[in-house]
């Protein structure tokens, strides 16, 4: 898995817009960092941290192998995939985060929290048993190869489902239960952003599952940090709307006559 000069300059084009927009979005993570009054306490400020840093891993592990300083094996190959895994859990969690903040059973949103968890470790530990011995040089069996060939794919598209399963409750719990069932049509920006959010978020995805055909996978690993960064950069984007919509003074009237409080911000 050598890299050629080609794959030297696409991952260069790729690490510019990686710092390009790591910059935008570690700033805006500093800013909400600083408003928070005890941000280590806040888990979507943690896991937002902990986003930033796996991506940062993931890229540097990458040019430490693409120049020659560390050799493919088995350590270079796990710290990729570990730094994979935190990237996937902390994005796919500040998701869920978000629908708990405007969801009305709380319960429900503990459960699907820790089914996707559960669900997406099944996709890690798979893609750890077969990823690994595939880029191995040589692989200890061809098998390897052909299982990773299909399974690299399907579990990129599984991730990029259950991206969307969550955006698009998110947006219909928003819309019928705040701005139909309480009026609350300050909240009509998020639906409308929300929508825009899915559409790029599956595009995003889509476009690393089309570059999978790159024939050096390192290369293409390159990729994640940048796309994952544009993506946490839109889900700061929504916190900061959420909390802004959070804090107009309206409220609503119940069925039994008690007028409810404005929901919380998801910082």
């Amino acid at each position: 898995m050598a890299a050629s000069a080609a794959d030297f300059k696409l991952a260069g084009v790729v690490a510019g817009f990686t710092l390009g927009f790591g910059f935008l979005t570690t700033w805006q993570a500093i800013k909400q960092t600083a408003s928070h009054p005890r941000p280590h306490r806040s888990p979507f400020i943690v896991m937002v941290w902990g986003e930033i840093l796996a991506n940062i891993g993931i890229g540097v592990v990458g040019w430490l192998f693409l120049e020659r300083i560390i050799p493919l094996g088995i350590p270079v190959l796990c710290s990729l995939l570990g730094f994979w895994v935190f990237e996937i859990h902390f994005l796919i969690q500040i998701v869920i985060n978000r629908i708990m903040v405007v969801a009305e059973k709380r319960h429900q949103i503990v459960i699907v929290r820790w089914s996707v968890a559960v669900f997406l470790t099944l996709i890690n530990i798979a893609v750890f048993c077969i990823w690994v011995p595939a880029h191995l040089d040589p692989p200890p069996s061809e098998q390897y190869v052909i299982a990773n060939r299909y399974w690299d794919r399907t579990s990129k598209l599984l991730i990029l489902l259950v991206d969307a399963a969550l955006n698009i409750w998110f947006v219909l719990v928003v819309q019928h239960r705040l701005v139909k069932h309480h009026g609350l049509s300050k909240y009509t920006p998020l639906v409308r952003f929300n929508i825009f959010l899915i559409f790029l978020s599956i595009g995003l995805d889509a476009l690393l599952i089309g570059l999978m055909s790159l024939q050096n996978q390192l290369v293409y690993i390159q990729f994640h940090p940048v796309v994952y960064v544009a993506k946490l950069n839109i889900e700061l984007a929504m916190a900061e709307l959420l909390k802004e919509a959070a804090r107009l003074p309206v409220v609503s009237y119940s069925d039994n006559g008690v007028y409810t409080r404005c929901f919380a911000s998801p910082i």
